[in-house]
């Protein structure tokens, strides 16, 4: 897999979650690493949606893009748990997963309560209409 992707990259990205650096911004590093998995979620979504609706019928398309974007997700976090496994320990946080996996959920919650409220909003519209007219 090394042949396909240059992890040297995750070097840079691993040393920003240095503690001193953090400590002169005052923020908490499962606060950044939260932030960073829920924006990775949101690009992967952004991506993800208009496959596939191109895919599948309108109905199933916001469910399935959600799973295949979460499931991309998943993939991603755990090359970068594989790439920072020395030995037998990893150089990630204790609450490098429940953090990861927090924000996954925490996106999908959002991301399902805004297009309820849209619908909702929607038929509420229509209704009113329906009273005018």
């Amino acid at each position: 897999m090394s042949d396909w992707f240059d992890f040297t990259i995750l070097d840079q990205t691993l040393h920003l979650m240095n503690g001193d650096l953090l400590d002169v911004f005052n923020l908490h590093p499962n606060h950044v690493q939260f932030s960073l998995v829920f924006l990775l979620v949101t690009a992967l979504m952004w991506v993800m949606l208009p496959l596939v609706e191109w895919a599948m019928i309108q109905n199933w398309s916001r469910l399935f893009s959600y799973i295949m974007t979460a499931l991309v997700a998943l993939a991603f976090l755990q090359a970068v748990d594989r790439y920072a496994m020395v030995q037998s320990q990893s150089l990630l946080p204790n609450y490098y997963w429940p953090v990861c996996l927090l924000a996954i959920s925490s996106y999908g919650v959002l991301y399902v309560s805004l297009k309820g409220l849209k619908h909702l909003w929607v038929q509420i519209s229509k209704r009113s209409k329906k009273k005018a007219a």
